[in-house]
């Protein structure tokens, strides 16, 4: 309920373009990440019941941190490996029964619009759920935040939702990786 006011709030007008996914399935969505505002965006243009798994420090961001806690959204010790471990297997529990989880594989926030390497997690995560990773794209939203100046600019952002992959057609974690930060590119650049 909160997504549209925020949206609407700092001036965003959001096109989505969905390329189809089960949405009677819980999935692991896997998107770039630019902006803070990423997470408002991403719960108004995916048509599903969103979980997200965040790193530990977005507790403390006013009004989105107290959001993630109140919906009981998991949050990764990156710092500890034992720990991050421990909350992929709890996400990886949610995903077993019927949520969805969103991540940023990246890890942060790309502070040059160009998506970083994925890490490993979200794809595990899919892989021992049992569940397929929805790639998306996102554009626009670090240039309504500027990531610099916190100067906020209402324009444009553009979500784009891929198809589903079946991590089940690629036996190496590497080469679901690379197929999934494929087709976030492919994505980004779509228009």
């Amino acid at each position: 309920m909160w997504a549209p006011g925020i949206l609407c709030g700092v001036g965003i007008k959001l096109n989505v373009q969905n390329e189809g996914f089960d949405t009677s399935k819980p999935h692991v969505f896997v998107s770039n990440h630019l902006s803070y505002l990423d997470i408002p965006v991403l719960f108004r243009a995916i048509p599903a019941n969103l979980y997200f798994i965040a790193k530990k420090e977005i507790k403390w961001l006013p009004f989105v941190g107290q959001y993630m806690m109140a919906t009981g959204m998991l949050f990764v010790n990156r710092d500890n490996r034992h720990k991050a471990i421990i909350s992929l297997k709890k996400a990886a529990r949610l995903v077993g029964k019927g949520k969805s989880v969103l991540m940023f594989p990246e890890g942060t926030r790309s502070k040059h619009g160009r998506i970083n390497p994925f890490k490993k997690g979200p794809f595990h995560l899919a892989k021992d759920a049992g569940v397929t990773v929805v790639p998306i794209a996102i554009t626009g939203t670090d240039k309504v935040l500027d990531i610099h100046s916190g100067k906020i600019t209402p324009g444009e952002v553009q979500v784009n939702i891929g198809k589903q992959v079946d991590p089940n057609e690629f036996p190496a974690i590497q080469s679901l990786i690379q197929e999934c930060q494929g087709r976030v590119e492919q994505l980004k650049d779509a228009k």
